[in-house]
């Protein structure tokens, strides 16, 4: 290297803006690694999970359903706060006080329904050949003319072939639930294992765990998770357990009727329940009617009387006291989410499908109320109203019209917001 004071230095090498290159170029590579592991994992665990996935959901809102019930036995002396115990005597109680009842009704239920197919004519219920007496009885009494024109044994032999078929399928379709006994004790294993993790440890998030999840106010943030936990409280109350309520009070009444087979009709009646607006009258109905058909007249109209007086009428006594005025949803609305969960969920469907309605009518009600008005605050005027002057639709008093088209008015918008955010 030359001592001559003037030759001229060498420039140096930006060393410093180089590595800074090339650290950013290893985050960028090592993020992108990072999600795209993260990414595939998390198939995967979808593709472990999706088999199970009714099990999981129903295990999730049970545990939202009973953790009062934990809350209450934690609270005993004989418990002592533990958490272990209070699991496991929550589980045990749930087990033989709700859940085994349930499956032997279900299961007397199958046997009726079993016992139901075997007889050709449906037992006493549907006797095809007294049935056509019946009717031609009662054509002959309402009408003075002849009914040699109705061709009732054409009719009685098309309504058996019609039963003979009913049976057949039911009959399939009862030789199916034996290979889902496997799949449901599978089930059963898993709901149960993942209500006594989380039984312990179920709280009502709080807005500081959120935050780091959902980006938005705590205020809305905790909105959701409110409408989640009503909804799925709700609809257990207001559709299960009505369901089981209004099932029951129908069993009571074709029992004092003298109806047969009344395990598997209330049964039938439970499920019905679970339809919106329709429920338990395709069932009262039909059975009134043939009652009275069969010659059984104050039986059929104390079966029908009894459906629209005491019945009917559970729904609209309990469901105000069972229900959250917070989970309202319109009826409509319910009835088009519980119809798509079961089709596209199953039973458990019928929870998760208004929850996902909701969570769609609540984030329109955020965005109307909150995220609109936040947007359209610069434009307010001080009583609340939107000033259209602001916002160039309407020109201010002695000036020309300068609002343009509305493509200059937006531009116009957009130039105000962004000069209040700038100064934010």
């Amino acid at each position: 290297m030359s001592n001559d004071p003037q030759s001229p230095a060498r420039p140096e090498t930006p060393a410093a803006p180089n590595r800074a290159l090339d650290i950013g170029r290893d985050i960028v590579r090592e993020r992108f690694f990072f999600f795209l592991v993260l990414a595939l994992l998390a198939v995967l665990t979808w593709l472990l999970i999706w088999p199970n996935l009714t099990a999981i959901l129903t295990a999730l809102a049970l545990v939202v359903i009973i953790k009062p019930l934990y809350n209450w036995f934690l609270r005993r002396k004989w418990i002592a706060g533990k958490t272990t115990r209070a699991t496991v005597v929550t589980l045990l109680a749930f087990i033989f006080l709700i859940a085994l009842p349930i499956v032997l009704f279900i299961w007397m239920a199958t046997a009726q329904a079993t016992a139901l197919l075997t007889d050709p004519l449906t037992g006493n219920l549907i006797a095809v050949d007294r049935l056509s007496v019946r009717f031609a009885e009662i054509m002959a009494q309402v009408s003075a003319q002849e009914v040699g024109e109705f061709d009732l044994v054409a009719i009685a032999g098309q309504l058996q072939e019609t039963v003979a078929a009913l049976g057949s399928w039911l009959g399939e379709a009862l030789v199916q639930v034996g290979g889902w006994l496997v799949q449901f004790f599978v089930g059963v294993v898993i709901v149960l294992v993942i209500m006594m993790v989380l039984l312990p440890r179920f709280e009502t998030p709080q807005q500081d765990q959120m935050a780091v999840l959902i980006p938005f106010p705590p205020d809305i943030t905790n909105l959701y998770l409110e409408k989640i936990q009503l909804m799925i409280v709700a609809m257990f109350k207001g559709t299960f357990v009505l369901a089981i309520l209004q099932g029951l009070a129908m069993g009571v009444v074709l029992f004092i009727a003298g109806v047969p087979y009344v395990f598997f009709l209330t049964v039938a009646s439970m499920v019905l329940a679970l339809l919106p607006m329709i429920g338990i009258s395709l069932l009262a109905w039909p059975i009134g009617i043939l009652l009275i058909l069969y010659g059984q007249v104050w039986q059929g109209v104390f079966v029908i009387l009894a459906f629209i007086l005491l019945v009917a009428n559970i729904d609209t006594v309990l469901r105000p006291v069972l229900v959250p005025k917070g989970a309202y949803l319109n009826p409509a609305l319910v009835m088009l989410s519980v119809f798509g969960g079961l089709r596209l969920m199953g039973l458990i469907g019928v929870i998760y499908g208004p929850v996902i309605m909701i969570l769609l009518v609540t984030s329109i009600e955020v965005y109307a109320k909150y995220i609109m008005r936040s947007d359209l605050e610069p434009f307010l005027a001080e009583d609340g109203s939107l000033d259209l002057e602001k916002l160039g639709l309407r020109e201010k008093e002695g000036e020309r019209n300068k609002t343009g088209s509305l493509y200059q008015v937006m531009q116009r918008a957009g130039g105000l917001l962004s000069r209040k955010q700038d100064t934010e």
